[in-house]
């Protein structure tokens, strides 16, 4: 007896077409594509491609989109809110682990800059430009209102009947440890961005003046499903919630270290006002570089100058205009 050939399909109807796409993240990707170019996002990009240094291959994420905020009335200056997005379409909860609040410790250096100038001069040392326009005193990294967690779970169902449920990282089953999960993938787009727009940055002997162009990043994981926020304490409490901050650890192919990144989840409906959010971060900084005009000229003048004294001109200039923690 001859082994049956196993039954394909090679034609969809309109509406398994349909039910197919609605169960993807691809329709979520367009709506947060409108509604960051109805709030002044330039463009925003669906499936952007950054090169993975683990791999040696090239992936994509979901959203790509800035912002142009300019700095003074006259020239080029500008600072530009980016944000580096994934989008997900999940079916079921995730939950996020919450940290004690005493155990929190912000970073100024987790917001994350590139660009001109990245450093500023003051008292004969050049200190980063998140310390000179003071983010530990306002960004929502460093003052969290939000829950903060290390940890986060989805569930999937178990046994043979399906009866009962377990709490995995279920997406990070998948794939080769370096391609596993969504964070990951996040944070290497995030990284790659930031090398890029680093390497936009040319020497040019006939210059005489550069400019503010600060691009100041937002990595960001956008559900369209519900994410809760665990607390434990005698029990665990779960509650519902719009907006968590994701705090991980994360080996930098970059900078070949551990460095620590803070990650905003959020639902799809809380986006307005998450921009909200950054609008308010943008106007405060803004502000100090207007107040303080000549100083951040001077280090901009002080940072092109030492370029310029280089003997050999290197590929990428990111060492000597980026601040090194």
């Amino acid at each position: 007896m001859s082994r049956k050939t196993p039954m394909t399909r090679d034609s969809i109807s309109p509406e398994e077409m349909k039910e197919a796409i609605w169960k993807s993240g691809y329709l979520l990707e367009q709506r947060v594509a409108n509604v960051l170019n109805s709030a002044g996002y330039k463009k925003p990009v669906t499936n952007p491609v950054y090169f993975d240094p683990d791999t040696g291959k090239s992936h994509e994420y979901d959203v790509y989109a800035f912002k142009d905020i300019p700095v003074y009335e006259t020239g080029l200056h500008g600072i530009f809110p980016t944000l580096i997005c994934e989008c997900k379409n999940n079916h079921l909860p995730y939950v996020f682990f919450v940290q004690e609040k005493e155990l929190f410790q912000p970073l100024k250096d987790e917001v994350r800059v590139s660009g001109m100038p990245s450093k500023i001069w003051q008292r004969n040392k050049f200190i980063s430009v998140q310390e000179f326009t003071g983010v530990e005193s306002f960004h929502h990294y460093c003052k969290p209102e939000v829950p903060v967690a290390s940890q986060y779970c989805t569930f999937n169902p178990e046994g043979k009947g399906k009866s009962s449920w377990i709490a995995q990282h279920i997406e990070e089953q998948r794939g080769t440890p370096e391609q596993r999960g969504t964070i990951p993938s996040l944070i290497k787009a995030l990284e790659f961005e930031i090398a890029e727009d680093f390497k936009l940055w040319r020497m040019d002997e006939k210059l005489k003046k550069e400019f503010i162009d600060l691009s100041f990043y937002y990595p960001v994981l956008i559900f369209q499903g519900d994410i809760y926020a665990a607390h434990i304490e005698h029990e665990l409490n779960l509650k519902k919630c719009e907006h968590v901050q994701l705090n991980v650890e994360f080996l930098s192919s970059y900078e070949h270290d551990i460095i620590s990144y803070h990650i905003d989840v959020i639902c799809e409906e809380y986006l307005p006002s998450y921009l909200k959010i950054i609008d308010l971060e943008m106007e405060k900084i803004k502000r100090v570089l207007q107040q303080h005009k000549q100083k951040v000229q001077l280090s901009i003048d002080r940072i092109v100058e030492e370029c310029k004294a280089l003997k050999e001109k290197p590929d990428t200039y990111r060492k000597y205009l980026e601040f090194q923690f």
